[in-house]
């Protein structure tokens, strides 16, 4: 028989016998007073009956229904007392006593209530728990986890762990709120657990460190809800759930943005994304879609990214027009067809080689195309009317050593210099957790296969944050004044003490590190403001702006940076640097080709 048929037979019968129950307790044992109403009885069922078809309770899955859907038991058994009421009150040939009424309009709403949750009862006792949860936090997002974990069948909650005063010792879902946080050791020692989820949006990287330093990750598995898309969703599912990472502990810092105002301005535009297939640029996609532009543009040169950015795109924003296209920026022909048929608002320039080691290797590459690229995206902005310029530069262009360091501080002076009326902005930050070619790569594939990790020096540091931190800044500073912005990195962190949390995450407490030796165009840390330049607050507290100006003019940054590449095509390594230095004095060459 049909599941949904064979409910509304029992709940039939659960009317039935409330009608029986009422109709004892108003009379006791005398059955022949009893018998008076049994028609009564029998129209207040039909009734009833009529109610539950008309009023959805058949449409719910009950194995996983909410208070919403009990509620609508509720309104069922509001309405066909009502009904009945009115019926009995127009039509005087049968009558029911008030007090029999109310007793079954109580007892058949407390038993259909019954029924649903006897057979949740039910499903939870038959059903095999794959996986049991440790739920650190107990606020909307933590209950919206924990919910979907034990009706999807996946596994259970065995308990949460929070700092709310107002919910440790109370339960959720029949499971215990444990808390403070700062004893969560002795918690995760009184409960057999496979996976634990941090479940807390407002964590910053220092309190999951703490966390992550008191659990065994050998034997448990740690993941964490993706902060920055807790900003676009009203429930995150598990499918949003991911694996603990680097960038959790030591990158993940809260970032509130105004997302209306962003909105506001990115809202049916066409927007130009240069490198979409990289770290930055593929991110810069993702947040650019939830801003409902009118068409994104995908730039880059490498077709496999721009396929994949591409598919995720299409997939999770069905209805954005996306374009896609494979060029180099540095390629002006190229270009200037790429805007003529497209017409950009906005254009986000993240295409750039950035690997430093490498670029001192082929320096003629690095200012081709990170410096000519930047001037034909500049000019041809200018030449199409774009409303705004956005340029993605680097911690390194800060006194550089590298060429990469110079060919980016070099655009930023071209970006500064060039007057038209887009509105040009640079964005200047360090380390990315999570980009490609980062040196995390190389310690991930170390710790795996349990070789040593290679750092170059015992005191070398770098500034750190996270990919989606870092472009949610990004867009924050398209609705600020200024010309150039600078992030708020925080404090340097030596790469050791990464690579050993690192290790930690991958369930290796202790590894062995070898020290190489500081590599060509290396510093031992970053800087991210030059002498002369005065940080200025902005209207978000993790940005800063800087205004100066630039004392040479576009035309001369354009003609000594040819000269640069043509004594670079050469070998003549010397000269290249004598001309750089006209440009970027602060330029401290030390290396050489090999």
């Amino acid at each position: 028989m049909n599941r949904k048929v064979l409910l509304f037979f029992v709940d039939v019968f659960s009317t039935l016998i409330a009608g029986i129950l009422a109709l004892f307790i108003r009379f006791g044992f005398n059955f022949s007073e009893m018998r008076k109403y049994d028609e009564s009885i029998y129209v207040y069922i039909i009734i009833s009956a009529l109610v539950y078809i008309f009023n959805g309770n058949y449409k719910v899955v009950w194995r996983y229904a909410n208070q919403k859907d009990f509620l609508k038991l509720f309104r069922a058994s509001v309405i066909s007392y009502l009904l009945v009421l009115s019926f009995f009150h127009f039509y005087k040939g049968i009558v029911l006593p008030r007090s029999v009424g109310f007793v079954m309009f109580l007892s058949s709403f407390i038993l259909l209530v019954g029924v649903r949750l006897f057979y949740q009862f039910i499903i939870e006792i038959k059903k095999s728990v794959e996986n049991k949860y440790l739920i650190i936090g107990a606020g909307d997002v933590a209950v919206s986890i924990a919910e979907e974990i034990m009706k999807s069948g996946i596994g259970d909650v065995v308990c949460f762990i929070d700092d709310d005063t107002n919910k440790i010792g109370r339960t959720i879902f029949g499971r215990k709120v444990f808390g403070p946080l700062s004893k969560i050791d002795e918690y995760l020692k009184l409960f057999s657990y496979d996976e634990i989820i941090i479940a807390i949006p407002e964590l910053n990287s220092q309190r999951i460190s703490s966390i992550i330093e008191k659990i065994d990750l050998k034997k448990t598995k740690v993941k964490v809800i993706p902060s920055f898309e807790e900003l676009f969703k009203d429930k995150i599912r598990i499918e949003d759930i991911r694996e603990i990472s680097l960038e959790d502990i030591i990158g993940r810092k809260p970032v509130r943005v105004d997302l209306s105002r962003i909105r506001e301005y990115i809202k049916d535009k066409v927007v130009m994304i240069t490198g979409a297939g990289g770290s930055i640029g593929s991110e810069i996609c993702r947040q650019i879609a939830f801003q409902e532009p009118n068409r994104i543009i995908l730039l880059g040169r490498g077709e496999n990214s721009i396929y994949e950015i591409n598919e995720e795109i299409r997939e999770k924003f069905p209805n954005l027009e996306v374009s896609r296209v494979i060029g180099d920026v540095e390629n002006s022909k190229w270009m200037r067809e790429v805007f003529k048929k497209y017409s950009p608002d906005i254009v986000f320039h993240t295409a750039a080689h950035k690997h430093v080691p490498l670029m001192e290797e082929n320096p003629y590459e690095a200012i081709r195309v990170n410096v000519f690229g930047t001037v034909n995206l500049v000019e041809l902005s200018c030449e199409f009317n774009v409303e705004r310029f956005v340029f993605i530069s680097t911690d390194k262009a800060v006194n550089p050593t590298s060429f990469m360091g110079l060919s980016k501080r070099i655009s930023e002076l071209y970006v500064l210099a060039k007057k038209c009326p887009v509105k040009f902005s640079i964005v200047r930050f360090g380390n990315v957790i999570g980009s490609r070619g980062s040196v995390l790569w190389k310690f991930k594939k170390q710790i795996e296969n349990g070789r040593a990790v290679t750092i170059t020096h015992p005191e070398m540091k770098r500034y750190f944050m996270s990919i989606p931190e870092a472009v949610s800044l990004v867009l924050q500073s398209t609705i600020l004044n200024g010309n150039l912005f600078v992030l708020d990195m925080g404090k340097q962190i030596y790469i050791e003490s990464v690579a050993k949390k690192l290790a930690k995450i991958l369930g290796r407490d202790d590894i062995d590190i070898i020290y190489t030796g500081i590599r060509e165009g290396e510093k031992l840390y970053e800087e991210l403001f030059y002498p002369y330049e005065v940080p200025l607050k902005t209207g978000h507290s993790k940005i800063y702006s800087v205004n100066f100006s630039v004392p040479i003019s576009t035309e001369q940054i354009k003609n000594l940076s040819k000269e640069i590449m043509e004594n670079l095509l050469v070998g003549n390594i010397e000269k290249a640097v004598g001309i750089a230095r006209r440009i970027v004095p602060e330029f401290k060459f030390k290396g050489g080709l090999k």
